[in-house]
């Protein structure tokens, strides 16, 4: 299995993404307007996770019986769910609604209101929107032209 993407605060960084393992934009096949509304849903992912080591998101890839499989998975606090499909895009997508489902519940809520972190900004690297989505924007392989159209439907 090869991974794809991590997302995990690393406390002695000062970082929730390792820059080999981020999410390139490019590969998910998604128009400008698509890509900025995945990141827009990857921001309301990171955002109760930046500066809290017992959320991590991930990413990898494997090939079974000739068949491309990529397995998303959501750590919490002791707790592994695993999301399979056959597209890195959908894979992301059932992640992203799963963690955003976790968060909306009374559980999720309860844990990340004793604590969550209170500014982003500083504990994280890349704890603004902005921040983050410069930092998605520069690995993504999209070209400048593209990540300019991507920036103006975020508006960031």
């Amino acid at each position: 299995m090869r991974k794809i993407f991590r997302m995990a605060y690393e406390s002695c960084s000062g970082q929730c993404y390792a820059h080999s393992d981020v999410m390139r934009i490019h590969t998910l096949g998604l128009s400008e307007k698509g890509a900025a509304e995945f990141l827009k849903r990857l921001l309301a992912m990171h955002a109760p996770s930046c500066g809290n080591p017992n959320l991590q998101f991930r990413l990898d890839h494997d090939v079974m019986d000739g068949d491309d499989v990529f397995v998303a998975s959501f750590y919490r606090y002791g707790s592994l769910d695993l999301f399979v499909a056959r597209t890195p895009l959908q894979a992301m997508e059932k992640l992203i609604d799963g963690v955003l489902s976790w968060y909306e519940s009374d559980d999720g809520k309860e844990i990340l209101r004793e604590e969550g972190v209170s500014n982003r900004a500083d504990v994280c690297h890349h704890g603004t929107d902005e921040k983050l989505v410069s930092f998605a924007l520069s690995f993504s392989g999209l070209s400048d032209a593209e990540q300019a159209a991507v920036r103006a439907e975020l508006r960031v």
